[in-house]
């Protein structure tokens, strides 16, 4: 044997240690570092009766943070800087998977609750959330510390069913369900059902119901309830290139005292998208909420007041890649307080949203 070669052979053998190291140095180091992600939505609107200025609008920018805490739990976040400098954490929760049959959630989360309250505001369809939200559950959904419980029922197609109990707060412009009792026995809960069909190879049907109630800061009971449908299709060829989502939704907010229901607002709204391309999405969506406040229905002093509220959206999009789109939007609405207030609003807007790094999937 020469000399060079022993002398490569030595070389090997001491690099094996070495490179396992390094192996087992970067296994361990990505197990401790969180996946990490932010998106970033900018937004602006010309609406010619608000008294508001034209122009690109800051909306807000969002980290999410995954990982894997131990064998028994995972942990989310998705902590939201506001345009207005504020910082939301939006969402705060640990995820236990190792109990058979059940998927639990514990911190701050977004309540089980319909369909278009599952969504992060970049993950809107339309750049103005549906009326109704506002006024009933959240714009964003119902959001609060708690605890929710989901279980895959054995039925031979997919049933969820999700149960949940939260803290109770007062209401505000994130939250309009008053849960806000001192009480000992207000523990605010959830119950939710989802159920999904194939109706073919490229279709699916899903249908839902939820209810949430809780005892509020004047001692009665408030609730909301709502159901949603979904018809969704994505064609096994050319998934990438066609297919559309038809949705609808209902919600209603109420109250009881001394035995008495009373309907609070309530409406709802349907939507259709239609994938044009591997790059275009279309969509329009109409919508009415009844009893319900928006920005445009006020008296002569600038109070907002209740009313009925009809509006109608239009929308197309460019998304070069699921990391950025580019959204153009047209509304029209009118407004009726029912007490000869009847103004009418429309509005030309644009959105922009940017993602970079990991992203939790949004809901299906």
């Amino acid at each position: 044997m020469s000399l060079r070669t022993f002398a490569c052979l030595i070389a090997a053998v001491m690099c094996v240690p070495t490179l396992a190291t390094a192996q087992t140095r970067s296994m361990f180091s990505n197990l401790a570092n969180p996946s990490i992600g932010m998106n970033a939505l900018f937004s602006g609107q010309a609406a010619h009766n608000l008294d508001q200025p034209y122009g690109l609008h800051f909306d807000e920018a969002e980290i999410s943070l995954l990982s894997v805490v131990d064998p028994y739990w995972t942990f989310v976040s998705n902590i939201v800087f506001v345009g207005d400098g504020s910082v939301d954490p939006e969402e705060i929760w640990v995820r236990n998977t190792s109990i058979p049959g059940i998927q639990l959630k514990l911190g701050k989360i977004r309540g089980m609750f319909g369909k278009h309250g599952m969504l992060h505001t970049h993950a809107f369809p339309f750049i103005q959330a549906p009326v109704i939200m506002v006024n009933t559950i959240g714009e964003e959904g119902f959001k609060d510390a708690g605890m929710e419980a989901a279980w895959l029922t054995p039925l031979p197609w997919f049933a969820e069913l999700t149960g949940g109990v939260y803290e109770g707060i007062d209401a505000d412009d994130d939250h309009p369900l008053d849960f806000g009792s001192t009480r000992h026995d207000n523990i605010p809960f959830l119950g939710h059902i989802k159920n999904q069909f194939d109706l073919n190879d490229a279709t699916t049907l899903e249908l839902g119901g939820s209810f949430l109630q809780g005892r509020g800061s004047d001692e009665f009971v408030h609730s909301a309830l709502g159901a949603d449908v979904t018809f969704r299709n994505v064609p096994p060829k050319d998934s990438n290139r066609r297919g559309w989502i038809l949705q609808g939704e209902y919600i209603q907010k109420g109250s009881r005292a001394g035995g008495t229901y009373v309907k609070e607002q309530h409406g709802g709204y349907a939507s259709f998208q239609y994938r044009l391309s591997q790059v275009w999405w279309a969509g329009v969506r109409g919508e009415q909420a009844r009893e319900s406040f928006t920005d445009f229905l006020v008296d002569d002093v600038g109070t907002p007041i209740p009313g009925k509220v009809t509006r109608g959206n239009a929308n197309i999009q460019w998304m070069p890649s699921e990391f950025s789109f580019v959204r153009f939007e047209y509304s029209h609405a009118k407004a009726d307080n029912g007490a000869g207030i009847q103004p009418t609003d429309d509005r030309f807007m644009v959105q922009m949203s940017y993602t970079i790094g990991y992203h939790p999937a949004h809901a299906y």
